[in-house]
């Protein structure tokens, strides 16, 4: 048996085994570079040739045409070409192909096929019996291709689908079957003429004529997924969004939508992109039977931008035209909206920001004419460190001012108006002491200048000092043990001296403060400006940490707070944590591994062994399961504005199945009042080619809305069409 050869040709080596040379040297050239054929010589060939052509074997057959047999691979650019049998007619100037056939341009798109026959550079002819695999994800098959060097790919009697189709289950989930389909290689887009789309084989819809985006395509002019609800409120609903794009940084998506209660509306969202950040403006305005003969809706304006000097600006607002809209249409469950317009650098030692906020109630119980709607901030925080001077530690530097407005100008909390200025000055230094003991020291002024209007209770203008001075002692012991365990206990205690003077003043930014493991040892614990800390206190606290090697670990803390005399923000007849000569006790802990277990506790113990706020977290992840429980417990106050204790409990639970199924199910209960917040259930199916989700949720009573109101979600989403992949958890056929 004679040896089987293999012949090359490339760049800079020829090789003719037949006593026509010349002619074999010519036709194969004409197969390489995809050019004329040459009446040259073999020298002429080398500068030429472009492409490479390996076979088990090449002859040039009694008609004169080149043939190679035996695993043929050919490359030509980015195209590469394997089959079993490839013929070159110098006359026809075509190729002849036998399969199984395997063409390939780049990693984007494949193609298989039984037969072809094709231009020389492979990018034009006609193939039989051939499947097109784009971007790893949507399959065509089709009884043939015609192919056109423009790109555009003409295919009859298709099926396209992103399932995978197996020998044992020859049937895809989803399919689309068209007389003819046009590929558009340069847009990737894919035109579908009398296409009837079919689920588990059985036709659902017929559409005479339809574009998708190819797969890998963010940005296609077109419907995108529908949008179905069904809700108490409106019905059952339909919103179709309609995506236009205008230019590369440019796009518009318009959303109609409709339902049976009789509703209509459009949304619509605009955005652009620059390089150096975007902008979104979006909204809906609707009509419904809710509120007949009114247009409601809402609007929001997002964006942000990267200046020169490291300064960013950023803008997040919304408003609504009242206070049920953006419950009622699932935009929001947010009971008050806030927006801001920022402009801000932050750089290591230094911040510099300007604000300007606005907020609105959406309870129904809130006068939004006696809220703060509108307020603005400056502020300067500088960094400055003392390390290589006598005094060591670090300087901070702070420098703001703060306005905020309410429309209302009835005398007193109602209309009041507030302005002000500061300056504050801090310094604080650690150092180790001996026997292991951590040593901080701090010091802090401050001096705020403030006008107050509408609100006669309030002399104006009011300047107010304010001094502390801290020092801390941690002492932390670390024991470890030969079996990798690590614990380590440490006692905390904090000396804190602090001084007001200059009067009183407004505290309209923080009047519900907490106490928690956070805060217990923070110089001020306040989060907002308006309510300083006074006279002298001592915190003091427990620390205990324990590290195992195998994940698990756990922390607690218990701590509490002693001050010379009650602080005078709180009026006597108010019980809070922080507003007795001693604090409640601060029990905190939590308990966690690898393996997806989290537990974290809070309990706020007053003198009489009481619990006077409780809040506990446990998170839970273990294989396919999946549970997330909170329990929230805070009493009624007054002085915070909350007429009926907190007393809440919520569960989530998710289970994913092998199937490709999952549910989900969970509800918020109100343990004090013994009844149902919310009840939530759904339903989520995925695999290869196919997204589904069905979600129900039931709100008993909401803070926007006094009455119980239902709502279903259906999203359904092919996968493989557009930019969204599919998974590709299950892609291959299973034996």
């Amino acid at each position: 048996m004679a040896d089987k050869t293999r012949n090359m040709w490339g760049g800079k080596h020829v090789a003719a085994a037949t006593a026509g040379s010349c002619l074999a040297v010519r036709l194969v050239s004409v197969l390489l570079i995809c050019t004329a054929l040459l009446s040259l010589g073999a020298h002429r060939a080398f500068a030429q040739t472009t492409a490479t052509l390996m076979a088990d074997q090449v002859y040039v057959d009694g008609a004169g045409r080149l043939v190679a047999t035996g695993s043929v691979e050919v490359w030509h650019g980015s195209i590469r070409m394997t089959a079993q049998r490839v013929v070159y007619d110098q006359r026809r100037d075509h190729l002849v192909v036998d399969g199984p056939i395997s063409i390939s341009d780049g990693p984007d798109t494949v193609l298989l096929a039984d037969s072809a026959e094709l231009s020389p550079d492979m990018r034009a002819g006609l193939i039989g019996s051939a499947r097109i695999v784009l971007n790893q994800q949507l399959q065509i098959s089709a009884a043939s291709i015609v192919r056109d060097p423009s790109g555009l790919n003409q295919m009859t009697a298709v099926v396209a689908s992103s399932c995978p189709v197996c020998a044992a289950d020859p049937t895809p989930l989803w399919e689309i079957r068209a007389d003819r389909v046009t590929h558009d290689e340069a847009t990737n887009q894919l035109e579908f003429e009398r296409a009837q789309f079919r689920f588990a084989g059985v036709p659902i819809m017929y559409v005479p004529r339809m574009r998708l985006p190819g797969p890998g395509l963010d940005r296609s002019r077109g419907i995108l997924r529908p949008e179905v609800s069904l809700g108490s409120d409106l019905g059952l609903s339909v919103g179709i969004p309609y995506f236009i794009p205008i230019g590369d940084r440019h796009d518009v998506t318009l959303t109609p939508a409709a339902s049976t209660n009789g509703m209509a509306s459009v949304g619509f969202r605009w955005r652009t992109a620059r390089v150096n950040g975007g902008l979104e403006i979006g909204g809906q305005i609707s009509q419904d039977n809710i509120l007949p003969g009114q247009l409601r809706g809402y609007g929001y304006v997002r964006a942000l931008f990267a200046l020169s000097n490291d300064f960013t600006l950023s803008a997040d607002m919304m408003a609504a035209t009242d206070r049920t809209y953006l419950e009622t249409y699932n935009i929001t469950d947010d009971s008050r909206l806030s927006g801001h317009l920022t402009l801000e650098r932050v750089r290591r030692d230094q911040m510099i920001r300007g604000r300007l906020l606005g907020f609105y109630s959406l309870r129904a119980g809130d006068v939004n004419d006696e809220l703060p709607n509108l307020a603005t901030q400056a502020e300067l925080d500088q960094r400055i460190d003392l390390a290589h001077t006598p005094f060591g530690g670090a300087l901070r530097f702070q420098l703001g001012a703060q306005a905020h407005q309410r429309r209302s100008s009835v005398d007193g909390v109602r209309g009041r108006d507030v302005g002000r200025a500061h300056v504050q000055l801090s310094w604080r230094r650690s150092g180790v002491l001996p026997g292991g003991i951590l040593m901080t020291g701090a010091l802090d002024g401050r001096i705020d200048h403030v006008r107050v209007s509408d609100d006669s209770a309030f002399a104006t203008p009011v300047t107010r000092r304010a001094a502390q001075a801290m020092v801390e002692f941690r002492w932390p012991w670390s024991r470890s043990s030969d079996g990798g365990v690590r614990q380590v206990i440490e006692p905390v205690v904090q000396v804190i001296a602090a001084r007001n003077s200059g009067g009183a003043l407004p505290n309209d930014d923080h009047t519900m403060p907490e106490l928690d493991e956070g805060n217990l040892f923070a110089l001020t614990r306040h989060s907002g400006e308006d309510a300083r800390d006074d006279g002298s206190r001592v915190n003091a606290g427990l620390r205990w940490s324990r590290y195992q090697a195998g994940g698990w670990s756990s922390q607690a803390l218990v701590g509490r707070i002693w001050r010379r005399q009650a602080l005078s923000a709180f009026p006597p007849a108010h019980v809070q944590p922080l507003g007795q000569s001693a604090s409640d006790w601060l029990l905190a802990g939590r308990i966690y591994n690898d393996s997806g277990l989290s537990l974290t506790a809070r309990l706020l113990v007053d003198p009489t062994n009481t619990v006077s706020r409780a809040e506990t977290n446990l998170a839970w992840t273990g294989g396919a399961t999946s549970v997330a429980t909170r329990y929230l417990f805070v009493p009624a106050s007054a002085f915070e504005d909350r007429a009926t204790p907190l007393n809440e409990w919520s569960v989530d639970v998710t289970r994913n199945f092998n199937s490709g199924w999952a549910s989900t199910v969970g509800w918020d209960f109100d343990i004090a009042q013994n009844l149902f917040a919310t009840a939530r259930a759904g339903f989520a199916y995925r695999n290869d080619c196919l997204s589904f989700d069905l979600s129900m949720s039931r709100h008993f009573v909401t803070a926007t809305n006094p009455t119980s109101s239902t709502r279903f979600d259906l999203r359904i989403e092919l996968l493989g069409i557009g930019g969204r992949a599919p998974s590709n958890s299950n892609r291959a056929c299973r034996a």
